[in-house]
């Protein structure tokens, strides 16, 4: 396959989760085969930072010619960004390997980037999250950080154009936490911020999730990125403290319920309390744990709300 010869790279970090990965990756070749999709207009890349090599297994599970394995040596989520280097497509998406992909969604995928070839305007896939279930535009990256909240964090709905990405990828620090992030924050200068909040995919719930403080991430490493942003101009303080106090009010609150209350995930909380002080507006602590018992209506209600999403 000859490079940039393809549409779309659909680049996805791993570490074990083998039986995931599998429903993942099933679903992507099921969803090409029932669209008639050809190969050759995308390619799938995992790359495995488990140095025990469980996923290699893959190759023989998937052995498509636009199948790619790759064992990366890397610590976390810096994955992320080891995945999209290995990518040739003009278009890289990143991927969380326990999303599935729901019939028609390469289709939707492939078509937004063949209209948005030329203009290479950011492309942003949300997944219904933001309420909206269509597609629509920014005409600013503060108006696109306005839009997407702190679900401008979140890696699966993370893209970026392959030229963007070879620009940038050697000249810029990553953030080891959020390194998509980071990438996404160069991508300020755009005409335009093309989102799409269609449901194209469905979460494989995995239990008892953790490994990290994610607390600490949301309380001060995607904060610091947002100061930095403010501090040159991409984006306003009024945007900073919209996300800051939404993070407060949604996703801190569901966030403590997971792990604190139904013990759901694992994740490190440490320093929780304190850490708040450093962005966030005084007495959010127990504002969000006020919050967080309100947190399973609020779940049920997004996932309902997404399920009936076109």
């Amino acid at each position: 396959m000859m490079k940039n010869s393809t549409y779309l790279s659909i680049c996805i970090p791993a570490f074990g989760r083998l039986e995931y990965i599998i429903n993942t990756l099933a679903s992507i070749y099921k969803d090409a085969e029932d669209q008639t999709i050809p190969l050759a207009d995308f390619e799938v890349i995992v790359s495995d930072n488990d140095p025990d090599k469980e996923l290699e297994k893959l190759k023989e599970l998937f052995p498509y010619q636009n199948f790619k394995y790759f064992n990366t040596d890397c610590e976390g989520f810096m994955n992320s960004f080891y995945a999209l280097t290995y990518a040739e497509g003009s278009f890289l998406k990143l991927h969380n390997s326990q999303e599935i992909f729901k019939k028609g969604s390469l289709r939707v995928l492939l078509s937004l980037v063949k209209e948005y070839m030329k203009d290479k305007n950011a492309l942003f896939f949300s997944g219904g999250l933001l309420k909206k279930g269509k597609t629509f535009t920014a005409g600013s990256f503060d108006e696109f950080i306005q839009k997407t909240s702190y679900l401008s964090s979140w890696s699966n709905a993370f893209g970026i154009w392959k030229e963007d990405f070879d620009a940038v990828k050697d000249r810029i620090d990553l953030n080891k936490l959020f390194p998509h992030t980071s990438l996404l924050f160069t991508q300020n200068n755009k005409r335009k911020y093309i989102v799409n909040d269609s449901s194209l995919f469905s979460t494989q719930f995995v239990s008892k999730r953790g490994g990290h403080n994610k607390f600490q991430a949301f309380t001060i490493e995607f904060p610091s990125i947002l100061d930095m942003a403010v501090i040159d101009g991409d984006i306003t303080a009024l945007t900073k403290r919209n996300v800051i106090r939404q993070l407060m009010n949604e996703f801190l609150p569901s966030l403590f319920f997971n792990v604190k209350i139904a013990k759901r995930e694992t994740y490190d909380d440490e320093g929780f309390k304190e850490n708040l002080k450093r962005h966030f507006p005084k007495g959010a602590y127990y504002k969000i744990v006020l919050l967080s018992l309100f947190a399973p209506a609020n779940i049920i209600w997004r996932k309902i709300r997404i399920k009936f999403l076109k």
